[in-house]
């Protein structure tokens, strides 16, 4: 029980007890109206989403079980609305907040291809949907603060793929996509223990080297700046000392004295 509810009247404070039971209840209840094979049942399944929210919002004592099989519909639902992106945001939003809340606490594992599928088509691709532009930021607001969030859950391996997908089009700094290619490094490319044998001195150097090949270009330097400011958080016991000239020269040159 949580300490705030140690200040409830006696009647609520007994009601309490059966949050646990009334959260699996509505974490059963959302799976049950949900069809794969009729993409409007998604709509039906947003209505739980705000009593959810309710259940984290008041600290409520829920099963970790619970948690994580809401985790696994959630993700299952999100990737199968990708035609309906309000669905997208709801339940964008409420995946959020259990991963934030609870995902350390739960043996949590998720994919980045999907992700990466869905941004491309709804918002790298030219697409006709009825949806207005408030909603398409919304939506991409949101699915970008999702794989930040879901980035420390990605499998090991998945900082290697990441880096395949997308390194022939950092290494050409002609083309459009190149630009568009590093935004996705920085947005995908996990650091956690999983995927901590992937970063090595011979890849920083690499790293340094792409960044230098567009010289003067403020997005560029964005970008790199912070997957290498991560890096350096969360490795903090690499030996940095022999990349420090290139890494402060580049720094000293993004100031506009």
């Amino acid at each position: 029980m949580h300490l705030y509810n140690l200040w409830l009247p006696e009647p609520v404070l007994v009601e309490t007890a059966r949050e646990r039971e009334s959260f699996a209840k509505v974490v059963k209840s959302t799976i049950e109206i949900w069809r794969p094979d009729d993409p409007d049942s998604v709509d039906s399944t947003l209505k739980f989403i705000p009593i959810i929210d309710i259940f984290l919002k008041v600290r409520s004592d829920i099963s970790l079980e619970d948690v994580d099989t809401l985790l696994v519909f959630g993700f299952e639902v999100f990737h199968a609305s990708q035609n309906n992106l309000y669905a997208q945001v709801r339940w964008g939003f409420i995946l959020t907040k259990l991963l934030k809340k609870f995902g350390k606490k739960l043996p949590v594992k998720v994919q980045w291809r999907p992700f990466y599928e869905c941004l491309v088509k709804t918002h790298f691709k030219r697409n006709t949907g009825p949806e207005g532009w408030r909603l398409r930021q919304l939506h991409f607001q949101t699915i970008t603060y999702l794989v930040k969030n879901c980035r420390m859950f990605f499998p090991s391996g998945s900082a290697n793929e990441i880096w395949d997908e997308f390194r022939s089009a950092l290494e050409n700094p002609w083309h459009n996509s190149c630009l568009e290619s590093s935004g996705f490094v920085k947005l995908f490319l996990p650091m956690n223990p999983e995927n901590e044998d992937f970063f090595t001195s011979d890849w920083i150097k690499h790293c340094i080297d792409i960044w230098e090949s567009i010289p003067n270009c403020p997005f560029w330097n964005i970008q790199w700046t912070s997957i290498l400011e991560r890096c350096i958080k969360n490795y903090i016991l690499f030996d940095w000392e022999c990349f420090l000239p290139a890494l402060f020269t580049k720094y000293l040159n993004m100031f506009e004295v």
